[in-house]
């Protein structure tokens, strides 16, 4: 089952992980041009290694940035010649998580700021983490959660562009989610009427103000989460789990389990465009 996918536009290059590879495919092509073996655990409570990936901008050079084991990410540096594609890793970006209070450390979400200077993680369930990516085996901050999340092979934990903020889903029969002000260090926790659960958040545009948070039901909520407020409900497709989320543009795509994707307009919340695939979208990357 493939996990998450996503694009380099600079590159031309498709990112591709599923359970225990990661490749990288020339859209020009179609050609496999790097892969990997690496870890991932499906089991409950254990779960990690999903949605991972992650294409960056460090100083001039291009990066890949790839979870590789359970507390291990590596990161290589894209390089394009006439003889091809190299992914070169860096060590001097190579994150191994420790916590000498668990038997088995475990990083079970991790994002970027959009300017890619500092990485978030969620480690072993329970707690986030603010790392500098100059940096990247030193916390700056860390961060209690309330409550330990639900592992997930979905996008459970989103960041704002800035990074200020972050969002996570509840998970199954959990009618709530978490917006998390990161520099103030302060938890907020929502509890939704309408959703059945909560997954696969996002903020709307990547700003602040407003996110999404969908559930397994069919079911989207439109949150000003400033105000606790829920501005907006609506039913995306008849009991059909909602798989993924992305905003950006003035645009929230929405991937079903009905193998449909949907884009709604945030300016009217219309829908304007729906296409049916040949499988469920288990992530989406808006350019």
């Amino acid at each position: 089952e493939m996990f998450k996918c996503s694009v380099d536009n600079d590159l031309g290059l498709l990112g591709m992980e599923s359970n225990d590879w990661f490749g990288v495919v020339e859209m020009k092509s179609k050609q496999e041009v790097w892969s990997l073996k690496r870890s991932t655990s499906s089991v409950g409570a254990e779960r990690y290694g999903f949605q991972t990936h992650q294409w960056l901008n460090i100083g001039q050079q291009k990066y890949l940035s790839v979870q590789t084991d359970r507390n291990k990410i590596q990161m290589f540096n894209v390089k394009h010649a006439d003889a091809g594609y190299q992914f070169v890793e860096d060590k001097k970006y190579e994150l191994v998580y420790s916590n000498s209070n668990v038997a088995k450390p475990t990083i079970s979400f991790c994002d970027f700021d959009q300017d890619f200077k500092h990485i978030f993680l969620i480690t072993d369930m329970t707690e986030l983490q603010k790392r500098a990516v100059n940096d990247i085996n030193t916390p700056l901050s860390t961060i209690k959660l309330a409550e330990e999340v639900d592992g997930s092979g979905y996008r459970n934990f989103r960041l704002s562009a800035d990074g200020k903020y972050c969002v996570l889903g509840g998970g199954d029969n959990r009618k709530y989610f978490y917006v998390i002000d990161i520099d103030n260090e302060k938890l907020h926790k929502l509890q939704s009427d309408y959703l059945t659960s909560s997954y696969v958040p996002c903020f709307i545009n990547g700003e602040n103000q407003f996110l999404a948070v969908s559930d397994i039901s069919g079911r989207v909520e439109i949150w000003d989460w400033e105000k606790k407020a829920s501005i907006k409900k609506f039913q995306v497709s008849p009991e059909s789990w909602i798989r993924s989320s992305a905003s950006s543009n003035n645009i929230l795509a929405i991937g079903t389990e009905d193998r449909r994707l949907r884009l709604y307009d945030v300016r009217n919340w219309e829908c304007f465009y729906t296409k049916q695939f040949q499988c469920a979208g288990n992530s989406l990357h808006l350019t």
